[in-house]
């Protein structure tokens, strides 16, 4: 079965936050899914097959410098799940809808050592634009762009 996208409900909530534990060593609490959810409910997305939550992306809109940028704040895909193109999914989805906003430019922040998740946003067109210096508890992270109009 395909796995479909669509904006997350309150009782996807607790599946989200297992996906999460499983997935990072520093797990977000549950409070700031709730918290996502109440903020901007139609960029927090989950895929969705065979009537389970696999996987999930939030987003969130914002200014800088007067221009309108989609910053994709967390994602992660259930173990069985991940390298079978569903993170590319659920990104596209994202990306549609802050195009839709007119949202310049989506950026995000990812692990250095995370390379397998660098070497896909940069699949994706994102680039390198800064390191964040001590941005994870236990090392430093990457920030990253991509210009959506």
């Amino acid at each position: 079965m395909q796995p479909t996208v669509r904006s997350v409900t309150a009782s996807d909530l607790a599946t989200v936050h297992r996906i999460e534990l499983d997935s990072y060593t520093d797990p977000w609490p549950r409070s700031i899914f709730q918290l996502m959810r109440g903020r901007a409910p139609d960029l927090f997305l989950v895929a969705e097959a065979e009537d389970a939550i696999i996987g999930y992306v939030i987003g969130e809109i914002e200014w800088r410098e007067g221009v309108r940028v989609g910053h994709v704040m967390n994602i992660a895909i259930g173990e069985n799940w991940r390298r079978k193109g569903l993170a590319n999914g659920l990104l596209d989805e994202l990306e549609r809808r802050f195009a839709e906003r007119r949202v310049e430019c989506s950026y995000l922040e990812v692990r250095a050592s995370n390379t397998p998740a660098q070497s896909l946003y940069r699949k994706r067109g994102y680039t390198e634009v800064g390191r964040l210096s001590g941005y994870y508890r236990d090392e430093d992270g990457l920030a990253m762009e991509k210009p959506l109009l």
